[in-house]
């Protein structure tokens, strides 16, 4: 039976988990990597696909939002003003030579009604950030860039956002199995309550069956606007559920098993006949019931 058979039938079909506990671990491990991800991809990958499609990749988002600038020589130059006013930020950056912001001590009372200020002029800039106002001046600063440079971090940009979804994928793995721990740990809890006897190892592999109805409800429940709250006991309850009703079939799958019988040959083979025989003779012989007739 393929994975993706037994994804579908882990869904609905509970006398399968029967032949679920003949597969070997290795298959098992398997069923679980490919479950998550299918997980992952339909979270992650294809959501990320969707705004590479729609903004044109890291290197397309940056060359349009960044204007073009400089900074050489201790000075800036940014060819549009930009200016953002919005929920307690402000943010100016205007490197016109004769627009020249006051120096940071002088500012602290003009931006009080702000929590986050970056103002910009062509030799400084002022940072307003926990209450606290700092200027620095470029010339400090040692430092010379221009957008060309920023544009050259695109390819690195994007190995780490490949790194990322890596890791991301790899620790999804991990919460997944660890995971499963508790739902088996559940298990042994329900085995001992039914009076019916499985070992850890086989609640361990039947539970990661068990997973695939509820992250495809988690899968799904990510693309709503909104959260679901204590999803979590939820999620794993379904897995639970699914273990119980699995043991329960289990149990009535062998209290409905026919007894088997098995006929010893070598009881009824010639020797033994003869020797029943004999000993059948030798018990008439010692009681003789003929006075009775």
């Amino acid at each position: 039976m393929n994975i993706f058979k037994e994804m579908a039938l882990s869904i609905y079909s509970y006398k399968t988990y029967k032949e679920f506990l003949k597969n070997k671990k290795s298959k098992v491990f398997l069923f679980g990597i490919v479950l998550m991800l299918i997980y992952f991809a339909v979270t992650m990958l294809i959501p990320f696909a969707g705004f590479q499609i729609r903004t044109g990749g890291i290197g397309s988002l940056l060359d349009e939002n960044i204007p073009d600038f400089s900074l050489s020589d201790g000075e800036l130059w940014v060819e549009d003003v930009i200016e953002y006013d919005a929920g307690g930020t402000y943010m100016c950056i205007d490197t016109d030579p004769e627009y020249v912001f006051y120096d940071a001590d002088e500012m602290e009372d003009q931006l009080y009604r702000y929590t986050s200020v970056i103002l910009m002029d062509s030799e400084k800039m002022i940072v307003k950030s926990g209450g606290e106002v700092q200027g620095f001046y470029f010339s400090d600063l040692d430092l010379e860039c221009d957008k060309d440079d920023w544009m050259r971090w695109v390819p690195f940009i994007n190995f780490m956002i490949v790194a990322f979804l890596i890791l991301a994928y790899i620790w999804m793995c991990a919460l997944f199995f660890f995971g499963v721990l508790f739902v088996a740990l559940l298990g042994m809890i329900a085995v001992s309550c039914m009076k019916y006897q499985m070992t850890f190892g086989q609640l361990y592999l039947l539970g990661i069956y068990s997973r695939t109805l509820p992250l495809i409800i988690k899968a799904a429940i990510s693309f709503l606007p909104v959260n679901i709250p204590f999803f979590v006991f939820f999620n794993y309850g379904i897995s639970v559920f699914i273990l119980v009703r699995v043991i329960q079939n289990l149990k009535e799958q062998q209290l409905n098993r026919p007894l088997e019988f098995t006929s010893n040959t070598e009881y009824y083979s010639g020797s033994n006949l003869g020797s029943n025989n004999s000993n059948n003779d030798n018990n008439n012989n010692g009681n003789d019931f003929s006075w009775m007739k």
